[in-house]
């Protein structure tokens, strides 16, 4: 059983949880209706990433044995047959369309999305420098604005280039930590290296984490046009700054994102931004999503 979850890579299911921002920001936790109609959003989200994700295993496992982590994947260990891996793909894929055509025909437009440009990604885009990282931040852009299109209200433009900047950052970092991890190898397992150089990513990782900060700070300030949004503003540079840190020492968490939250600062820092950011649409009755 054990190399069948690894084979969803449910550690990568955290990236979908983008799409409660909706019913979080409207302040709709409380309704029961729109919680449970985003829940099975996420879990459609979910099974369409593995779907997704075993694909691409199949599609790079040969770079994959060649990889010092990547190697253990089970389809890349001989764990799992290809012919296997490609029918729990397509039943997986199935199972979210079901359910998310149950849901909503507009939502179910993006699982179908998701699924078109994971195959253009892994087919040609993954090797063309810059584009790699913006389908990876649009991505993130899409599952986040499914929750808004799910429970039917408008997505926040700020709050879209906060999401989509963030996700830029951590696909830029990811190629850096890559590069540090694998040396004058990394050539062999992507192409993409051949343009990439440290100095270059970098210099992105710096224009990217600016931009970050400065739209969320104008999204706390300009949308909810109160000094108390302000206050979430700490929590999310210290998170920025943090996970900065892990990429500057090559900590593994820059390869690997679901690690982050195992730091107990970063931690203690996103319950304390999701606690505070509460607070502030309770007491001064905002709207988060205009």
């Amino acid at each position: 059983m054990n190399k069948y979850l690894r084979l969803l890579r449910i550690q990568q299911w955290y990236k979908n949880l983008v799409i409660f921002l909706a019913v979080f920001f409207t302040n709709n936790l409380s309704n029961t209706g729109l919680l449970i109609r985003t829940i099975f959003g996420f879990i459609a989200l979910c099974l369409v990433s593995s779907s997704y994700y075993i694909l691409n295993d199949i599609w790079d496992v040969e770079e994959d044995k060649r990889h010092p982590e990547k190697k253990n994947r089970p389809i890349a260990s001989g764990e799992i047959e290809k012919g296997t891996a490609l029918f729990i793909s397509a039943l997986l894929l199935i199972l979210s369309l079901l359910i998310s055509y149950n849901l909503s025909l507009k939502f179910a437009v993006f699982p179908i999305v998701l699924f078109l440009l994971s195959i253009a990604y892994n087919v040609r885009l993954k090797d063309v420098a810059i584009i790699d990282v913006h389908m990876i931040a649009l991505n993130f852009l899409l599952k986040a604005i499914s929750g808004a299109v799910l429970i039917e209200v408008p997505a926040s433009s700020w709050l879209v280039i906060t999401i989509f900047f963030m996700a830029l950052l951590l696909g830029v970092s990811k190629r850096l930590a890559d590069m540090q991890l694998l040396g004058e190898d990394v050539i062999k397992h992507k192409k993409v290296y051949r343009i990439y150089n440290r100095k270059l990513l970098e210099m992105l990782i710096v224009v990217i984490s600016a931009i970050l900060l400065f739209a969320y700070g104008l999204y706390s300030f300009i949308v909810h046009g109160s000094l108390y949004a302000v206050t979430t503003l700490p929590f999310a540079s210290f998170m920025t700054f943090r996970y900065l840190y892990f990429v500057s020492i090559n900590h593994e968490a820059a390869r690997k994102t679901q690690l982050i939250f195992k730091d107990k600062q970063m931690l203690i820092a996103f319950i304390l931004w999701i606690i505070t950011s509460y607070i502030v649409m309770n007491v001064e009755s905002l709207v988060f999503l205009k």
